[in-house]
């Protein structure tokens, strides 16, 4: 069973909690602001910092939870190897345990594959909408499916990245860093990769390798026609990991999906345009719970 510990306060002014799952594993999450709740989820070798500034312009109109995912920021990686199911199964708990409901959820690359996966495990009853950063429900490309990534990875592709990040993870993190944005941005502003590059260099290459395996093996294409709740498709126009017909996919296949892309950002929108992604998801987040709450009160319960 899950336990909630002593909280603290970081030094952006920000909650500082710790859930304690049911492996032992101690969960650190952020939780900012008050009214409804947007959950958003970092991407892969990230953590809750890559949201620091979104989560407190956010803040202001919403109550905003950021994990640390296992092996990510301040919370452990626990048993190996984890799995995109391990950290579908945290958030489902992280989720019961504050008793959350009509929730908007955020994620980004890996975080969006993790909240897919907590959708099908689970189930989206505690969902008002959510919000897809840049991500492709199946990453690995092949002879029947090229909306994976843009580099046309393989399965030996994969399995030779994943070499590179255990034979030398600071080598691999200070490659991986500048992909993040888009290449002009990158040139013009080498301290938004610097900044980058500080925090995926805290990584465990092992932990990062186990969990890029597991990503690689997913694929959630099957499940995206019964998520039916409201959709943001929020896509980098300059992005180097996914194009934009992975967007139109989601658009196309998803039951309520709308999209918007950030014409001068690359993989990471909300690093690179943060107050236009602000804007945006703010508005969608404020349609999406007036949806929830219109269905709650024509269905004279709530589900």
């Amino acid at each position: 069973m899950a336990d909630a510990q002593p909280h603290s306060t970081d030094q952006g002014g920000h909650n500082v909690r710790h859930l304690t799952l049911r492996d032992g594993t101690v969960m650190s999450y952020r939780d900012s602001g008050c009214g409804p709740v947007l959950l958003l989820v970092h991407g892969w070798a990230a953590s809750s910092d890559f949201f620091g500034k979104i989560a407190a312009a956010l803040s202001s109109d919403f109550r905003v939870l950021v994990p640390d995912l296992r092996g990510h920021g301040d919370t452990p990686t626990g048993a190996a190897p984890t799995t995109i199911g391990d950290l579908a199964d945290d958030l489902a708990e992280l989720l019961k345990h504050e008793d959350l409901t009509r929730i908007v959820v955020l994620g980004w690359s890996m975080g969006a594959t993790v909240l897919w996966s907590m959708i099908q495990r689970h189930g989206h009853d505690r969902l008002a909408g959510m919000v897809i950063e840049d991500m492709s429900p199946r990453i690995l490309n092949d002879d029947s499916w090229s909306l994976g990534m843009s580099s046309g990875m393989d399965a030996d592709a994969s399995k030779r990245a994943t070499d590179a990040m255990q034979a030398d993870w600071p080598a691999y993190a200070a490659a991986f860093a500048p992909r993040m944005f888009a290449r002009d941005r990158a040139a013009r502003e080498p301290q938004i990769v610097a900044d980058a590059l500080n925090l995926l260099r805290a990584r465990d290459a092992d932990a990062m390798a186990d969990l890029w395996s597991s990503m690689a093996q997913q694929d959630l294409r099957t499940e995206l026609p019964g998520m039916a709740i409201p959709a943001l498709i929020a896509f980098g126009e300059r992005s180097d990991a996914y194009g934009p017909e992975t967007s139109r996919y989601l658009v196309e296949t998803l039951p309520a999906a709308t999209a918007h892309g950030f014409a001068h950002s690359g993989h990471a929108p909300h690093l690179e345009q943060p107050e236009e992604f602000v804007d945006v998801v703010r508005n969608f987040a404020r349609q999406a719970l007036a949806t929830a709450t219109t269905h709650v009160t024509s269905e004279g319960s709530i589900s």
